[in-house]
């Protein structure tokens, strides 16, 4: 016996994906006035004022319920219900209705007294008012819950769209990690190097072997963890910039941190890591010295970490374009922390920046 998928069972249901999906907006919303209007139409008794107020009668109550539907669906329950405010969410929308109500009681049976027929008029005398308004409170119940079911609803397909994206760009992160980072010249030139060490240097040719092997061990089997240690996502990071140095001459490479000031402190794998890989990969230079310089720290609730690398005297045209690359890190990011993350880039003459703040 298979279960279906519910986001799938809505994403085929047209009917709910009227109710839900972005493309139906408009349509969406011409529907629902629609309805409230005709439903006013079609529920009033004619006749209980003279003139125009008996159609300004009618009207403004659908005023009232459009304007209570929409404020508890795009206000309300966003900005309160959703944030866990249900006290102040119940507090509000209790305020409203009861505005809501008592103008429209004004304006039935004050202001527009005198133009009431005589049955309607003997009928709001012997009616006190709060019971008028408490009954009519009943009246507005359906609305409210309507426009709470389908903002719920909207909201439980997004996160689940955005998740289902999530897990589509984990997967795909971790391939295109694994294809930037093992690149078949890497790997060639590690083993040349190893292969020179060994008879140059056979205690440093074991050390570079231990390297890599912790080196391939953290790719193949620390990225399927969801969450991993800040502190061994770093120490990957110094064996992965050390074997960087193996294979490449003059370059120098420094990463700072406190382990104890980033002591607990969890994160998704691979975001440092592509981070470093695009400092490696764009400040590759033949022609003079290069460096990258990594700092991490952690500070009032908010992860710190930079990358600086040396530029190119001859920029590589390659390289603009290749790689998983800075926009494809933010999108993850976007996904994984929504707008509590900040990618910040700055290019200098000599040297470029990259700073990742992470809301903790």
């Amino acid at each position: 016996m298979t279960t279906e998928n519910p986001y799938i069972f809505l994403k085929n249901n047209l009917f709910l994906q009227f109710l839900i999906a972005d493309r139906f907006r408009i349509y969406r919303h011409i529907v629902a006035c629609s309805s409230l209007l005709l439903l006013f139409t079609l529920s009033k008794q004619w006749g209980d004022y003279e003139g125009m107020i008996d159609h300004w009668d009618w009207i403004e109550k659908w005023l009232g319920l459009t304007a209570t539907f929409y404020l508890n669906m795009y206000v309300f329950i966003p900005r309160f219900f959703f944030k866990g405010k249900l006290a102040t969410y119940i507090t509000l929308l209790s305020l409203w209705v009861l505005f809501m109500l008592g103008s429209t009681y004004y304006l039935n049976f004050v202001l527009w007294k005198e133009y009431m027929i005589g049955r309607k008029i003997i009928a709001t005398t012997k009616t006190p008012a709060s019971i008028i308004i408490f009954s009519a409170s009943f009246y507005v119940v359906p609305f409210i819950m309507t426009s709470t079911l389908i903002k719920t609803l909207q909201i439980w397909v997004k996160d689940s769209k955005r998740m289902q994206e999530l897990e589509r760009q984990a997967n795909e992160s971790e391939l295109q990690a694994l294809r930037s980072q093992i690149q078949p010249h890497f790997l060639f030139n590690m083993l040349n190097s190893i292969n020179t060490l060994l008879y140059i240097d056979p205690e440093k040719a074991s050390y570079t072997i231990t390297k890599l092997s912790d080196f391939l061990r953290h790719l193949l089997y620390q990225t399927h963890e969801e969450q991993v240690f800040l502190s061994s996502e770093l120490r990957f990071l110094k064996d992965y910039l050390s074997l960087e140095a193996m294979r490449r001459d003059d370059f120098t490479y420094e990463i700072t941190y406190s382990e104890k000031n980033l002591q607990g402190i969890q994160l998704p794998p691979n975001i440092l890591l592509i981070l470093a890989e695009n400092a490696v990969k764009h400040s590759t230079d033949a022609l003079a010295p290069t460096y990258i310089y990594i700092e991490c720290e952690q500070k009032e609730g908010r992860l710190y970490f930079s990358v600086r690398n040396s530029v190119p005297l001859q920029p590589n045209p390659k390289h603009k374009c290749s790689g998983i690359g800075l926009p494809n890190l933010s999108r993850r990011l976007e996904l994984l922390y929504g707008e509590r993350f900040k990618l910040l880039q700055e290019a200098l003459p000599q040297e470029y920046i990259v700073t990742l703040v992470l809301q903790l």
